[in-house]
């Protein structure tokens, strides 16, 4: 977060710490927007999931590819994708039980607060269980399938670039937008 960011964020939590819920109102256009744009991104990511799932699950029966992807890693990506599509679920839920034009500007920021927790530790949680896949499963594809090793190291590090320049600051804008105050 940059400086000039944070002194404005901290400003407007100052500014709501200074006066009463019936003073502060929420843009409650612009935070429903917000809303539905996450709800969208948590059905995409719950979907993205669910396919992967059945794609590795294929992969897993049919056994393609035993040397350098075995058996064990893809039975671990079609559990981690699992949980993951559940917590899609689970966060797309949370959300859609917010009423955002019924709810005082302090509860709104603070069930916005906890979802933004909720996205964080799910977020350090998932990336941990890739590292772990990737830990487990780049030693079999060096050794038995060296083009494919250098496939999943250029497409991961894509991936993560992608997700830093792209993704987060997507999902930073529409948290932000969600407490939007007019």
């Amino acid at each position: 977060m940059k400086l000039d960011e944070l002194k404005e964020s901290m400003s407007t939590l100052d500014q709501i710490l200074a006066k009463t819920n019936s003073e502060i109102e929420i843009n409650v256009s612009i935070a429903q927007m917000a809303k539905n744009k996450i709800l969208k991104k948590f059905r995409q990511g719950f979907v993205s999931c669910a396919i992967l799932a059945v794609v590795f699950t294929a992969m897993a029966l049919g056994n393609l590819n035993p040397y350098s992807f075995p058996l064990h890693l893809k039975i671990y990506l079609v559990v981690y994708l699992m949980v993951a599509a559940g917590w899609y679920v689970f966060m797309y839920l949370k959300l859609k039980s917010i009423n955002i034009a019924a709810l005082t500007p302090g509860k709104l920021i603070s069930k916005t607060a906890n979802l933004k927790m909720l996205m964080l530790s799910g977020e350090v949680f998932f990336g941990m269980g890739i590292v772990v896949l990737f830990t487990l499963l780049l030693p079999n594809a060096w050794d038995f399938n060296r083009a494919g090793f250098w496939c999943v190291i250029v497409t991961l590090v894509f991936a993560i670039v992608y997700g830093i320049v792209h993704m987060w600051p997507q999902y930073i804008k529409l948290f932000r937008d969600l407490n939007s105050i007019k």
